[in-house]
């Protein structure tokens, strides 16, 4: 069992990009659980929320501190592969992350590690790539530092990455708020789906819906 901790005193990474800009038109996370009803009725408190597994090798890992909603607490474990798993389904879910800078340097630098990382990505069951951009981001010139590499061989990589290995690619925010925001929701909902179905519930939130 990997030890609890905590992500408050954190600092953002600082690199060429602007990857702690603010978002100031973005409205505040939900604070509410995910709804859960069955004939009607609520049977939300029925399920747990989420344990988020963080792998030991992240140096600067996303914060769920925000997230009391989705996120019961982090622990620090060692991943086989990816970044972020949940307890209970770690050899179904896997999440790996990337910030813009660190994608860059990958594709470029550590091509073939990285393609043989993704190999064992496809294995899992639920898998995908966050990266800490928006595809505007992407597609936009990149610094000095970084002119041997194109946008537009970055953008096609990564949908070819999707094509053959079939990992999703979430394109989320250089704002960081807005990129653990998604890692937290994208964790928190494949954990209730998939709890609701090993607890005989049915993999549905609410009949007639999602």
């Amino acid at each position: 069992m990997g030890s609890t901790f905590s992500c408050k005193d954190e600092i953002d990474d600082e690199d060429i990009f602007d990857e702690t800009r603010k978002c100031p038109v973005c409205v505040a996370p939900t604070t509410n659980r995910l709804i859960v009803k069955r004939k009607g009725h609520s049977i939300t408190r029925k399920i747990p929320k989420s344990i988020v597994l963080v792998d030991t090798r992240e140096q600067l890992p996303l914060s769920f501190t925000r997230f009391p909603n989705w996120i019961a607490e982090t622990k620090k474990q060692k991943l086989y592969v990816g970044d972020y798993s949940v307890e209970g389904m770690e050899k179904l879910l896997v999440l790996e992350r990337k910030t813009l800078s660190d994608l860059i340097t990958t594709l470029m630098q550590e091509r073939p590690r990285f393609f043989t990382m993704c190999e064992q990505l496809a294995k899992y069951r639920w898998r995908a790539l966050i990266v800490e951009a928006s595809y505007e981001d992407i597609k936009s010139p990149y610094d000095a530092d970084y002119t041997i590499a194109h946008p537009n061989a970055v953008s096609g990589s990564l949908d070819a990455l999707e094509a053959k290995f079939g990992i999703p690619v979430i394109y989320a925010s250089q704002y960081k708020p807005l990129a653990e925001e998604k890692a937290a929701s994208w964790l928190s909902k494949h954990f209730t789906y998939w709890y609701l179905e090993k607890n005989g519930f049915g993999r549905v939130l609410q009949g007639g819906d999602l």
